[in-house]
């Protein structure tokens, strides 16, 4: 596996590089949630669907967490584009026995309260109409036996243009508080609410 490996430059120039690129693509950005740092970690969790997804966390770490920003990717994506290794992705092989030490590297960063760590369970890009999302084994392989000490909280990405030539996006967390044994069903069902009711919102 690729393990990240931050360099204060590309840290300082993705920090600009996301403010100018959601800037220039979107007419403006909505946040909505809040947070209130309590040193633990955070897993954030969010719905795959476009190549902006990485951004959309970052954005959201710079604004609400302000913590050491880590993202998992598909290695076979971050191996072309080394250089969001040094900006903290890290990879993760599927149907591969590094699948292993990608979960643990993850547990390991989830160790450290001065860490998010932003992940995509549902494991590649699916058109944002496809419902409910489904998540793949890894968020609960990780949180287990760990949850008590991080902070998980689901991210919705929402895109809507109405009579504009460029969109609007609209980031929104809430945090989820698993029951004592954290199950991927009950995870998947407590995504999909929280997303359906940030879809109903934006029909208001």
């Amino acid at each position: 596996m690729i393990k990240a490996r931050h360099h204060w430059f590309y840290v300082r120039f993705f920090r600009f590089y996301t403010r100018w690129m959601l800037a220039r693509h979107f007419r403006r950005v909505i946040l909505k949630g809040q947070f209130q740092d309590t040193g633990r970690p955070v897993l954030l969790v969010g719905n795959h669907f476009s190549w902006w997804d990485g951004f959309f966390a970052h954005c959201l770490n710079e604004k609400l967490f302000h913590k050491r920003f880590h993202v998992m990717m598909l290695e076979q994506q971050l191996r072309p584009r080394m250089f969001l290794n040094k900006a903290g992705a890290f990879s993760i092989r599927k149907h591969s026995p590094s699948v292993l030490e990608s979960l643990h590297y993850t547990r390991r960063l989830l160790e450290d309260p001065h860490n998010l760590v932003a992940m995509f369970p549902q494991g590649k890009i699916h058109s944002m109409y496809d419902y409910p999302v489904k998540f793949e084994k890894g968020p609960v392989k990780i949180l287990r036996g760990i949850e008590p000490q991080v902070r998980v909280f689901f991210m919705a990405a929402l895109v809507d243009y109405f009579s504009h030539p460029k969109p609007s996006l609209t980031l929104a967390i809430e945090e989820y508080q698993p029951t004592d044994s954290i199950a991927l069903e009950d995870m998947e069902e407590a995504f999909n609410h929280f997303l359906r009711r940030m879809i109903q919102d934006q029909h208001e």
